[in-house]
């Protein structure tokens, strides 16, 4: 409140007059939680539609993985390591030539396939073993190149075909396509 002083021209004392303020009104925020609560379900709307794209579909039969301890217990794996000058196969890393080898020279996917089988043949002759391939690849490797070896170790007997990773959380953001993004 403030106090005004006015003087009156009839030489009377001059008279106080207070003003009065209304005071501000209170902000009510039950409209902010409501638009918190939409914002909310949209937000979770969002999430469970993107998992959606990526779920089981019917009649797919996905893939499924193993980690070493599981791998090694069957004892039946033969690795195959593809680095960007060479591909090696086997325990004992064979050098078969370089990737290119395996899409252009038609002798080498012979001689790798060759190969496969015999390792193939010993481990079914192991009871209770499956053969298992597992294919390391550098990931610099074009896809090409790895599609190969899977046909390759398709056709030479290999049942269960196996992919080398390392297990990292935020794989997304250490690849290009995150930037990209």
């Amino acid at each position: 409140m403030q106090n005004y002083d006015s003087p009156d021209g009839s030489g009377k004392p001059a008279r106080r007059v207070r003003r009065k303020y209304e005071e501000g009104k209170s902000l009510s925020i039950t409209s902010l939680l409501d638009v918190l609560t939409i914002i909310l379900v949209f937000l979770i709307k969002n999430v469970s539609t993107e998992s959606a794209r990526i779920s089981a579909e019917a009649g797919l039969n996905y893939p499924s993985s193993i980690t070493n301890d599981k791998l090694l217990e069957k004892s039946g794996a033969t690795p195959v390591k593809i680095f960007p000058d060479k591909v090696l196969v086997g325990v004992d890393g064979l050098n078969f030539g370089n990737p290119k080898d395996l899409l252009e020279n038609a002798q080498k996917r012979i001689d790798i396939s060759k190969y496969l089988q015999l390792e193939a043949n010993d481990i079914f002759k192991t009871e209770g073993h499956e053969a298992c391939l597992v294919v390391q690849a550098d990931s610099a490797i074009p896809c090409g190149y790895v599609t190969e070896i899977v046909r390759i170790g398709t056709d030479a007997g290999f049942t269960y075909i196996y992919f080398a990773t390392l297990a990292d959380p935020d794989w997304l953001k250490n690849t290009s396509l995150s930037s990209t993004q």
